[in-house]
């Protein structure tokens, strides 16, 4: 497959809305929820699909459904969180398709507890799938991307980066440094004709809270009213899909984010909300001496 021409370096960023046909799209996580919405979008477009999980059955599953409809799908099973499997990943695609032009890093896991609680291996496990695994996927496709001058790199950080509520501190945290990475890598690969787009989804209505460990009274509560208050993945990847076709630099998907990020100029109001979060959903010294096995 030919590579795109090269262009003026920071031009056609963010002004019309781009031809998506025949793009090749790279979605990381695209068994289940945000990522499995975000192929039905771009196949609409008729963009050619890299798929990958690390569920095998389920990615298979996906992966057949969208071939029934004609479309052009690749599908890898990958561990996002293992180098050498994303740099093969890189390698078989480059060899296939010739290339890429949008790296979406969707896939990620989620975790609710205390700092005090979360054990070291928990730290590295986030940090393993939520901030290792795209940065080991642009290292991989950015060689590629600077070479035939185009390319377009989403990846997808949380509001939490905004909020940073208490019981979801680690989680947060990585989201926080990935958001500031992708912000910073924007302005950075302009100079190359390479798009970054940065994603800050609100609470998405997915089986990425099935595993969270309700410790609280209040985190019980607030998983059992998520339809209620949250997105459906099926509209978060409608608007990851326009901000993507856009080449908008952030994408902050509800308004809610926005109220987010504005609460940290003023401290007193962040406090205040970390400080009633805590209040709902932290857990007491006792039980969290407990979590600890202290005596």
């Amino acid at each position: 497959m030919a590579s795109a021409g090269r262009r003026q370096p920071g031009k056609g960023q963010g002004d019309s809305m781009a031809d998506m046909k025949g793009k090749r799209v790279l979605i990381t996580g695209a068994a289940h929820g945000i990522g499995r919405s975000l192929c039905d979008q771009f196949a609409k477009e008729g963009c050619i699909l890299v798929m990958t999980d690390i569920t095998a059955e389920a990615l298979e599953k996906a992966a057949d459904e969208l071939r029934t409809g004609g479309i052009k799908v690749h599908s890898f099973v990958v561990d996002v969180s293992k180098q050498t499997q994303v740099e093969k990943l890189a390698a078989d695609v480059v060899k296939e398709l010739g290339g890429l032009d949008i790296l979406i890093n969707n896939a990620g896991i989620g975790h609710n507890g205390e700092i005090v609680e979360t054990p070291l291996a928990t730290w590295k496990k986030l940090m393993d799938v939520n901030f290792w695994g795209p940065l080991y996927h642009i290292y991989a496709f950015l060689p590629h991307m600077i070479r035939q001058g185009s390319g377009q790199i989403v990846n997808v950080s949380s509001g939490q980066a905004f909020f940073r509520l208490p019981t979801w501190g680690p989680y947060a945290i990585i989201k926080l440094a990935l958001g500031a990475f992708s912000e910073l890598l924007r302005i950075e690969l302009r100079k190359f004709g390479i798009q970054v787009t940065t994603v800050y989804p609100y609470m998405v209505n997915t089986g990425f809270y099935k595993d969270v460990e309700a410790g609280s009274l209040g985190t019980k509560l607030s998983m059992a009213l998520l339809p209620l208050y949250s997105q459906t993945p099926q509209r978060v990847a409608r608007i990851v899909f326009k901000a993507v076709k856009k080449k908008k630099s952030i994408e902050m998907v509800n308004v809610l984010n926005g109220v987010g990020k504005l609460s940290r100029v003023f401290t007193p109001v962040s406090n205040i909300v970390s400080a009633v979060t805590l209040m709902a959903m932290g857990k007491d010294v006792e039980a969290l001496k407990k979590e600890m096995d202290l005596k």
